[in-house]
């Protein structure tokens, strides 16, 4: 009522003004003031006016119930494709129940925070909206803006009995002035007259970002953040994209519509919901296009805007800034000698297939954003060089942090570096702490745990011992300290962090399995595998009651345990063990994803080390192709294959190939990951021990020295690098 109020106030003190003035002063005065007591009063009036317009637009959004909802389109659902040759224009089809629909409508009814998970194009929004649209219809609904904070949400869900928030890809919520503890705990208040629910979606690779195996690389408040209010949603609901067979049957028995209908006939090849957006017809679009169609360019600007996203930056991206991307992506295009017009270009990449969906989607003049399908196609090459360091010139600050976490998670510190640095400069929130992690990560492992210990022992003080940001520095302190060669007094550090993580947050929380995996590889790393494996295999039980038999984290533990199965001298075990792992990842996240690389690499390591190096040595080089083709030639796991093949070669009796490949690791080392990185002082250590064996004994020795120097300093002397350095030092002496 106020801006009402004060425009009556204006009106009335206008008029009084003019008629006060009118019979006590005298004419000139009279007018003056007049004059002044209109403009006042107009300023007040015209305030007033505004706020009443500005409340007035936004009714509609405050008072709107989900029965008012007609349009899944416009809240994210992706819209269907048209049958050739049919009358089908509705661009949402029919809608099939699926066999989450009546436990999501149950979690619906119980109110609370309902997380629907899944891979992109899997029918996630389509379902939500559903369920959202039969369970809950006198309910108000809200849809708060990605980046501008809960306050607004928060205090309109204050007023009323019944609301819903819908956060269509919760992970554009996450992170700097995005969703909270806070905030969640605010908007689901318990009253007994009220009923709130929180509806997420979001694909299950963003939901993977923030599990317990990301944690080695995201060690950071904004992935603690993001995880605790991921924990607050109970038992995210997973929706498959292939359909079952009770789901394909109610779609055979109950639909008419044709797309459906076609959908349905090729499910044994894609998702009904996949072939419905029309997700493969513009894969395939794409990449004939970049070969042997006539728009290379869309294809490479498409390409651009893609990887923008893989980078971290899911905001549009302006025309300028894709066209000065899209060069490095020509220069890669087989077809790029007969280039259509940047607008042909434009034009193809957003017109809308099939009736259905884009390439690229026009955000108003904010810029272009590439279809969510697009970017977790498992084609996808490493994001080329140019690409990391042209965007990071024009990214804001808080964006420069999610690059710099989107390189830690493909493992290129150097970028991180850059981002952290980036974002430090500019204040951002935990980008200092980031940058140290980064630096440990690039191989000055001594120097981030001496940072870390000292802002551990700091949050200890101001924090108290058991406060998980605390707990937090002195697991990461340990990490580092362990890398950088004290593996038992990290082992110590991690069990005390272990328990008392146990203690306080339960034995079978994700942070408290974490520092007891930790702990268990770095008492391996002392010389007990043994223990280590013995441990790890405790871990893997938990994981397995935890979260099932082939949840990835389960998967990676009984990775370790092989693992340390070879270091232990029993590494035909191990191999056989590593089949079996290759075999079942391989069939539940396919061939080419990085964990089924690093089971290869595990699996390739052990079957030389029993003996078998010739075969190592063809299982490597088939590897290496395969990782330069997914992960880029200058990814440290490409780099680690290359270590390996070397030294298999040189130890079946080619020490001169042996030789010049780990010269040209080397350099390749120094030049990604540093000098005092302590794979390159491995790979340095290798390239003398081949040198001696081809007779070079004064350059072995050379090179030796220099790589026991930058071992003891930066690893220290009882690294076992530094150890392996003396015993080699004694045999190129001999």
């Amino acid at each position: 009522m106020r801006p009402w109020l004060t425009l009556l106030a204006a009106s009335i003190s206008g008029g009084a003004v003019g008629v006060l003035t009118a019979v006590w002063l005298p004419p000139w005065a009279a007018a003056a003031l007049g004059t002044a007591g209109a403009g006042i009063a107009g300023i007040f009036s015209a305030r007033a006016q505004d706020s009443i317009n500005r409340a007035a637009s936004r009714e509609p959004e405050r008072r709107r119930s989900v029965r008012d909802l007609t349009d899944p389109i416009v809240l994210g659902v992706h819209p269907a494709a048209t049958v050739r040759g049919t009358n089908d224009s509705n661009r949402v089809p029919e809608f099939v129940h699926r066999d989450a629909y009546a436990e999501l409508r149950e979690r619906l009814r119980e109110g609370g925070f309902v997380l629907l998970i899944g891979e992109s194009t899997a029918g996630k929004s389509r379902l939500a909206f559903e369920a959202m649209r039969d369970e809950l219809p006198e309910h108000r609904f809200h849809r708060p803006t990605p980046g501008q904070g809960f306050d607004g949400v928060c205090a309109a869900v204050g007023s009323g009995r019944q609301h819903v928030v819908w956060l269509d890809e919760l992970d554009l919520y996450l992170g700097a002035g995005g969703l909270t503890v806070d905030a969640v705990d605010r908007l689901l208040a318990q009253h007994p007259s009220r009923h709130v629910v929180i509806l997420a979606t979001m694909r299950v690779r963003e939901y993977d970002r923030y599990s317990a195996r990301h944690r080695d690389a995201s060690d950071a408040a904004v992935w603690r953040a993001g995880r605790d209010v991921l924990l607050l949603a109970r038992n995210p609901l997973e929706l498959p994209r292939a359909w079952s067979a009770s789901e394909l049957n109610r779609a055979r028995s109950t639909t008419t519509d044709r797309r459906v209908v076609k959908a349905v006939a090729q499910a044994h090849q894609y998702g009904v919901a996949e072939f419905l957006a029309a997700g493969p017809e513009l894969v395939a679009d794409w990449q004939r296009a970049a070969t042997v169609g006539d728009h290379p360019r869309g294809a490479a600007l498409v390409a651009a805007a893609v990887d923008c996203r893989r980078i971290g930056v899911h905001r549009p991206i302006p025309l300028e800034l894709l066209l000065s991307l899209h060069a490095t992506y020509l220069i890669e295009s087989a077809n790029r000698l007969h280039l259509e017009s940047v607008e042909q270009a434009i034009r193809w990449a957003t017109t809308i297939t099939y009736a259905s969906s884009s390439l690229l989607t026009e955000v108003g003049d904010r810029g272009y954003l590439a279809f969510d399908y697009l970017i977790d196609q498992p084609f996808l090459p490493a994001v080329p060089e140019p690409s990391w360091t042209t965007l990071l010139g024009h990214v804001t600050p808080a964006e420069a942090y999610d690059v710099g976490w989107a390189a830690i998670d493909v493992q290129r510190p150097d970028h991180a570096i850059s981002a952290f640095e980036q974002a430090r400069r500019h204040h951002v929130a935990n980008a200092d702490y980031a940058y140290v992690l980064a630096w440990g990560n690039a191989g000055q492992a001594v120097a981030a745990a001496e940072q870390l210990r000292t802002i551990a022992a700091d949050r200890e003080v101001r924090l108290g011992p058991d406060h998980p940001d605390t707990l937090q520095a002195q697991h990461d302190h340990a990490r580092y300290l362990g890398e950088a060669g004290s593996a038992a007094q990290a082992a110590r550090i991690l069990r005390h962090v272990g328990d008392r993580r146990a203690a306080v947050l339960g034995p079978d929380n994700p942070h408290t399995l974490t520092s007891k995996g930790y702990e268990a590889k770095f008492v391996g790393r002392s010389g007990d595998s043994e223990s280590a494996i013995r441990m790890l295999t405790e871990t893997a039980e938990q994981r397995r009651r935890i979260l099932g038999d082939s949840h990835v984290d389960t998967l990676l533990v009984r990775i370790d345990i092989a693992r340390y199965t070879a270091k232990a001298g029993r590494s035909e075990e191990a191999a056989r063990h590593l089949a079996e792992l290759l075999t079942e990842i391989r069939g539940l996240f396919g061939p080419d994803t990085p964990y089924s690389l690093s089971t290869r690499y595990e699996y390739a390591r052990a079957v030389g080390d029993a003996g078998e190096p010739r075969k190592a040595i063809a299982l490597l080089t088939e590897l290496i192709a395969d990782q330069q083709r997914i992960l880029g030639p200058r990814h440290p796991r490409v780099l680690s294959t290359r270590h390996q093949l070397a030294r298999f070669l040189g130890e079946t009796g080619d020490p001169a190939t042996a030789v010049r490949l780990f010269a040209e690791l080397v350099n390749d080392r120094v030049r990604i990951l540093g000098p005092d990185h302590a794979r390159t002082i491995g790979s340095r250590l290798q390239h003398a021990r081949f040198l001696a064996d081809v007779g070079e004994s004064q350059l072995a020795s050379a090179t030796l020295d220099e790589a026991r120097r930058a071992c003891v300093a930066a690893l220290g002397d009882q690294h076992p690098l530094s150890r392996f350095a003396e015993h080699l030092a004694q045999t190129v002496n001999r």
